[in-house]
């Protein structure tokens, strides 16, 4: 084939067609990464699309090289890559971008440098700004040169200064991945019986620093001599240098004297892990009926939704399955929607598994997720390393050739969805379509399904199997209602607390019991106000008020990160007597101290998990019971297991309620539900309670009886009245612009143009709740 067609890494439409060399006609390949020139000089890794003989009417530029013996993308996953471009309405590019790391993505950078020395030059402030870095730095990336002239658009400054010869522009390449190598310790080959290892001791005995390191060895290498020949384990350099403190200096006098030697190998930056005994636990009557439910269902359908109460054992279930497939040599993916949980399921898959398990996930660096990239692939070896990922949404587009079973796992959860940057896909309905394309099976899991699931499970267009009764036969927790409104009448109230839940948490961690306090707003106060004239701040590039913060002692604004001190005079009337309104999880961090002194608190919400290991580290103090009360956001609700709950306070229920979303009832049912059923998960049956000033309100009552079906139903009939999902599909179009006028114009232009189309199914153009957001402003049309 002459010509191929190339997607290159960026958001621009459709593919781009190249010449094929003769010589790299045979290495040219669907899937195969390749070099070629983009523009004028950039220069990108490219993926073959197709291949073909057509010639296109315009010059096309020649592939510079081939970089793969290899498809590093099969097929399917370019027939998947095209539906999630298609269905999302993103390009290709975006796609590619989202999918593969960038160190396997090579690209140049363009960089700038001096050409001459400037003499009496007239030169703009920032031109001289420019030049006068690269006096120093020698060269500079474009970005850079918009940082330090703080420039939107640099390129404008670049070619001025080009034009007038006093700069020059050249192409730098991004490192490509590289396998990392680390160098190990042997008994030197000379060394082949018994008496040769006893001379060694005679040579080293005046040496004490030798005699020590080579003891050492024996003992991390655990060397022994069986049929003729020496055994022994792999031990690393810096492990045994380590071992007594030793220098290289020492270790070169052994290699020198032929006793031992130096190698190296190409390791994994992922670790190694053995299967463990009792790694996967024999299933319960009840975990068992639902296993060989979900098989039957799978004869008839590919998606199953398993719906099973808060703490029912679906973990063990999954691993059941799990196994079933890898005995069909199949791959598994397991879907997870938030990063911190799979600190807690990968231990249990990896003492079912061992080492065929992997994860994959943003936290890990790019070099790691290329090693996962191939680890998954079977590109090299004819057989891939790891048979089971454990991963989040990303996960979707690593390159399986081979699954037979996608779970995914609390499926209900909005984190599947990407919001931002295309392609803003849902991983949970993108990997359906994933599993049609490998003709495997998908189980859905979740205690609280999201209503569109649950519809097409009653509907019979999915399988479903339920299980309502927890493991181990424990009782559901006891659900108790609290009246905020009441209690601050009778002036009972104990600052943001009900008195029962105080009562209730003094028993718990007497009882040396732990307790979870949930609050679904961050922060120390939703907003600061003069007590005088009512004035709020707000951010100054969103219409939002800034969140008071207590440990920075700062107002932040939760969109755009604006930081700033708390004002010490009103803007408005010139007071200086500000107080606090509401409460975040900061605040009741603080108050809880007043009441419980000698507990151990913790707080898990985006400010904490924000740091690498913020998030697990805080979850594993807690399962070790080194925490005695956790007080966070969403983040504790989602599929956590801990056995010491006895207490849950769910304190404001009331705010899940009023959020101006169609969703809002579904999403305080399935956050109250799954937090409730963190409680009482082992040793006795735990208690929630639920702050709020609506005790009577249908969803509520809904929760603390029970009435799951009723729920469902009642939500499906409000839907279905007002044509909401699932009896709809709804686009959101937003339109942003720094210019109100410009976006308030053209977005009605275009509402003129698609109500013809759609006509009273078309809403908007409106402005949102939030109007402006980092400096743009906002309309909408659904």
């Amino acid at each position: 084939m002459n010509y191929a067609e190339i997607i290159i890494p960026l958001s621009v439409a459709g593919t781009f067609t190249y010449s094929v060399p003769e010589n790299l006609q045979n290495q040219c390949k669907i899937g195969r990464r390749v070099l070629v020139q983009f523009g004028n000089k950039k220069i990108y890794t490219g993926i073959v699309h197709s291949l073909h003989n057509d010639k296109p009417n315009y010059p096309t530029k020649d592939i510079i090289s081939v970089l793969d013996e290899f498809s590093y993308i099969n097929e399917i996953q370019l027939k998947f890559w095209q539906w999630i471009a298609d269905y999302y309405m993103c390009h290709l590019g975006d796609v590619y971008t989202a999918a593969m790391p960038v160190s396997l993505r090579i690209e140049s950078q363009t960089q700038i440098f001096l050409t001459r020395e400037i003499i009496d030059e007239k030169l703009t402030e920032k031109e001289q700004i420019i030049v006068n870095t690269l006096k120093s730095q020698k060269t500079l990336t474009i970005s850079r040169v918009g940082k330090l002239t703080n420039t939107s658009n640099p390129m404008n400054i670049v070619k001025k200064l080009i034009k007038k010869g006093i700069i020059d522009v050249y192409e730098q390449y991004n490192a490509a991945y590289k396998p990392k190598f680390e160098k190990f310790v042997k008994l030197s080959d000379e060394i082949k019986t018994q008496d040769d290892l006893n001379e060694v001791f005679d040579k080293i005995s005046r040496a004490k620093k030798q005699t020590d390191l080579f003891l050492a060895y024996l003992k991390l290498s655990k060397l022994r001599y069986e049929n003729n020949g020496f055994i022994y384990k792999e031990v690393p350099k810096k492990t045994l240098l380590e071992e007594v403190n030793a220098s290289s200096a020492i270790f070169k006098a052994l290699a020198d004297k032929k006793i031992l030697e130096e190698y190296e190998k190409q390791v994994s930056r992922l670790g190694t892990y053995d299967k463990t005994e009792g790694g996967i636990k024999k299933l319960t009557e009840v975990q068992q009926n639902a296993y060989d439910e979900i098989q039957a269902n799978f004869e008839k359908k590919d998606v199953v939704l398993l719906h099973g109460v808060t703490s029912s054992g679906k973990t063990e279930i999954y691993i059941h399955l799990i196994k079933y497939y890898l005995k069909q040599n199949k791959q598994v993916l397991y879907l997870l929607p938030e990063i911190a949980l799979t600190s807690q399921i990968i231990s249990r898959l990896r003492s079912a598994f061992g080492d065929i398990v992997g994860v994959y996930h943003s936290k890990f660096n790019d070099s790691e997720r290329a090693e996962i990239w191939e680890k998954v692939t079977a590109f090299k070896k004819n057989k891939s390393e790891y048979k089971v990922i454990l991963g989040v949404r990303s996960a979707v587009f690593l390159p399986f050739d081979n699954l037979g079973l996608i779970i995914i796992d609390e499926e209900h959860e909005n984190t599947y969805k990407q919001f931002d940057p295309a392609p803003r896909y849902n991983a949970r309905d993108s990997a359906i379509v994933l599993s049609k394309l490998h003709s495997a099976k998908v189980l859905l899991g979740s205690a609280t399904p999201s209503v569109e699931s649950y519809f097409n499970a009653t509907k019979g267009k999915y399988g479903y199997v339920r299980i309502d009764k927890r493991y181990k036969e424990i009782e559901l927790p006891e659900m108790v209602l609290v009246d905020t409104l009441e209690a601050r009448r009778q002036n009972k109230m104990r600052s943001l607390f009900h008195p029962m839940l105080i009562e209730e948490m003094t028993k718990a961690l007497d009882n040396k019991e732990q307790v979870i306090l949930f609050r679904n707003q961050r922060g120390f106060a939703p907003y600061v106000q003069c007590k005088t004239c009512g004035w709020i701040p707000y951010c100054p590039h969103c219409d939002v008020s800034l969140t008071y913060h207590f440990d920075s002692n700062s107002l932040v604004c939760h969109y755009c990160g604006y930081k700033t001190h708390i004002p010490t005079v009103c803007e408005s009337c010139g007071d200086s007597n500000f107080e606090t309104k509401g409460f975040g999880t900061q605040k009741i961090e603080e108050e809880i101290k007043i009441f419980f002194p000698e507990a151990t608190i913790a707080r898990l919400d985006l400010d904490v998990a924000r740091r690498k290991h913020g998030y697990s580290e805080i979850l594993t103090r807690f399962g070790a019971g080194d925490v005695d009360i956790l007080i966070g956001t969403q983040m504790v609700t989602k599929g956590l297991d801990f056995d010491n709950v006895s207490i849950v306070g769910v304190l404001n229920a009331d705010n899940l309620l009023n959020f101006p979303d169609f969703r809002s009832f579904e999403r305080t049912f399935q956050l109250i539900t799954q937090v409730s059923g963190r409680a009482g998960r082992m040793r006795k049956r735990g208690k929630v309670i639920i702050q709020t000033s609506k005790p009577n309100h249908e969803v509520i009552q809904m929760i603390i009886n029970n009435k799951v079906s009723e729920f469902y139903e009642k939500e499906l009939t409000e839907r279905k009245n007002f044509s909401y999902p699932p009896f709809s599909r709804l686009i959101k179009i937003n339109f942003k612009h720094k210019n109100e006028e410009k976006v308030e114009e053209f977005s009605q232009t275009f509402a003129g143009l698609t109500r013809k189309y759609f006509g009273d199914k078309q809403q908007g153009p409106f402005s949102p709740v939030i109007q402006r957001i980092k400096n743009y402003y906002i309309r909408q049309i659904i």
